[in-house]
């Protein structure tokens, strides 16, 4: 563990240069324009990416606070495999259905071509090293997102799956991870305490849009004029 402690700093390193440190900040106007968007640019076609691996933000302005516009695939492919055997790592080898659902959602909203997506899903969790994966990215901010995902990967998954844990449980799960990343026992509880209420926000939302009003979908033969 003394090892995985000590090549984490390294790790972080690399992703806070690469996956959200290869970045324009997103221009302060009235009417929005993306720089990639607004440039001559060959885009890939697996998705909101250019040729070059510039993936663009999605939803990391609104959900992380991040001020970027883009991302670098390769980075954030390597973020995601380590954010996959974290979560295995500290709950022995397993990870839930509901907790794939959420990180397959995740990728969508993150704008992640889905080829990439299906490369996530596939992925071995169960005989990924933690040292091996652990090893290419770096800096305590993105340990702190992490874990931030980690919890969120954990709580809402067990949300989807409507498994109820202890808190004792969580508390271990959640603890194991940050003493694995470096993030101390203070700054561990405020990240945890975020998921907690954003857990319990998206609870009231789901009640006050549809527990009155439940979703009807149109009919599938619906077309849009």
């Amino acid at each position: 563990m003394k090892r995985a402690q000590l090549s984490i700093s390294y790790f972080f390193i690399v992703i806070m240069s690469s996956v959200f440190g290869v970045s324009t900040a997103v221009g302060q106007s009235s009417t929005f324009t993306s720089s990639i968007s607004s440039k001559s640019v060959e885009w890939a076609t697996t998705g909101h990416m250019t040729i070059e691996g510039k993936l663009e933000a999605g939803i990391h302005p609104q959900e992380y606070g991040l001020n970027v516009e883009y991302l670098d695939i390769n980075a954030n492919n390597s973020y995601v495999y380590a954010l996959l055997t974290l979560v295995s790592h500290v709950q022995r080898g397993s990870i839930s259905q509901g907790q794939m659902k959420w990180l397959y959602e995740r990728a969508i909203a993150s704008a992640v071509p889905r080829n990439y997506i299906e490369e996530f899903m596939a992925f071995d969790h169960r005989k990924a090293d933690l040292e091996e994966y652990m090893i290419s990215s770096g800096g305590d901010s993105i340990a702190r997102v992490l874990l931030y995902d980690t919890a969120q990967m954990i709580a809402y998954g067990d949300r989807y799956d409507r498994r109820r844990r202890s808190s004792n449980s969580y508390r271990k799960v959640y603890s194991d991870a940050a003493r694995i990343l470096g993030v101390s026992p203070g700054v561990s509880r405020s990240i945890v305490t975020i998921v907690k209420q954003e857990v319990k926000l998206l609870d009231t939302k789901t009640r006050v849009f549809w527990g009155e009003t439940p979703y009807t979908p149109p009919p599938e033969n619906h077309t849009q004029n």
